[in-house]
């Protein structure tokens, strides 16, 4: 990833977005969204030193993260677009209390690339769970 803007990037950008959309962001190891996060940067490959670096960086505001995000995402597959939802949505349903910030940037993000929610839940079966 290494300070360039790409997939993996835009995965973090996503659960940034989503763990702080109910105004409530947890660093606790033990917190489900951190927990579901840890398990996307194993799945995907995303390192320490990627993450760290994501985290020090100016991530400037949400509209700023979400405008990056769609840039991200513009340029990738429609695969790894329903990929990023499915890992979105199990950030928003980790802690069992679906926020309706978190919902209405799952659904904004769903809509401006015209993605199947029926794709998203598929491959999310496939993902690995906390």
């Amino acid at each position: 990833m290494s300070n360039k803007l790409n997939y993996k990037s835009g995965l973090l950008y996503l659960y940034w977005l989503m763990s702080g959309a109910d105004g409530k962001k947890n660093f606790d190891p033990k917190d489900p969204e951190w927990r579901t996060m840890k398990l996307m940067r194993e799945t995907e490959k995303i390192s320490d030193d990627d993450f760290n670096s994501f985290i020090n960086s100016d991530l400037g505001s949400s509209d700023d993260q979400l405008r990056v995000v769609i840039k991200i995402l513009d340029k990738s597959s429609y695969k790894e677009k329903v990929r990023a939802l499915a890992w979105m949505d199990l950030v928003m349903i980790a802690d069992g209390d679906i926020h309706n910030k978190e919902y209405e940037l799952y659904i904004s993000v769903l809509k401006k690339f015209n993605i199947n929610d029926e794709d998203v839940k598929k491959d999310k079966i496939n993902l690995p769970k906390i």
